[in-house]
């Protein structure tokens, strides 16, 4: 009795395994795109059901799930050197936030058949590289320097012409960095409008300290110019006061 039990049991444990080995299970999360792809068949390549979700049970052999985010991902590639229009070179360090097009996903994979992470270092890095250089090329040095929103909004509406209707870009920074050079220029530069505005204020403070001492010393005049009036106005009042019979008495006085 224990042994048909143990056999019994053993019969499952195989009849599992056997159906595991042949059958896969993935569960695709809130946020992503599964996709089931056929291996083998008439239907090779994206299946007729080709966005899947939840729990899903597939064949190992003939079919595979890839899974695609469909919320915003973060990617940023390694600094490289683009030259300006004129020929001055940057460095630019690329970081931008995109979104996968869900309705787009099954389209996408039939045309690039890769996972997310390999279309990164592929596709969509290319897509970076040749769009910052075109609009790079587009852009004087000091319209780069002076317009730096515009010339990253500029690659933005690039790399979504490029990217579409698979990717959409929302933010991109250039992280843009003149060479050695100019960035000494730049530095001297800004060091001399420093200086030029150090200067001008100086001269204003001592333009405004001259306007004060002037408005000072007219005060002053206009206070002894008033004191001097009062004094005469005094001794005039006193050589008034002086009547004929003051000085006819003043006169019998000797």
């Amino acid at each position: 009795m224990n042994t048909k039990r143990l056999l019994y049991a053993a019969a499952i444990v195989a009849v599992v395994v056997f159906f595991f080995s042949f059958v896969g299970c993935e569960r695709i999360d809130a946020g992503n795109v599964g996709i089931k792809v056929n291996n083998a068949g008439g239907e090779r390549g994206v299946s007729k059901t080709e966005y899947v979700t939840g729990w899903v049970f597939y064949s190992r052999f003939i079919s595979r799930i890839y899974e695609f985010p469909t919320f915003q991902q973060h990617k940023e590639y390694e600094p490289f050197v683009v030259p300006s229009k004129g020929g001055t070179i940057f460095t630019v360090h690329p970081s931008f936030n995109y979104n996968l097009n869900p309705g787009e996903v099954g389209s996408m994979f039939q045309t690039f058949r890769l996972p997310l992470n390999q279309l990164e270092e592929g596709y969509l890095k290319n897509a970076v590289s040749v769009t910052i250089r075109e609009v790079t090329n587009t852009f004087t040095v000091d319209s780069i320097l002076n317009n730096l929103s515009l010339y990253d909004a500029a690659i933005v509406s690039g790399l979504n012409k490029k990217l579409s209707p698979f990717f959409t870009v929302s933010t991109f920074t250039s992280g843009l960095q003149p060479d050695e050079k100019l960035a000494a220029t730049i530095a001297a530069k800004a060091d001399a409008i420093q200086q030029a505005l150090r200067i001008e204020n100086e001269q204003k403070a001592i333009r405004a300290k001259a306007e004060n001492d002037i408005i000072e010393a007219k005060r002053d005049s206009a206070v002894l110019v008033i004191g001097a009036l009062s004094e005469a106005r005094a001794i005039r009042e006193k050589q008034n006061a002086l009547t004929p019979e003051y000085v006819e008495y003043q006169k019998v006085l000797k």
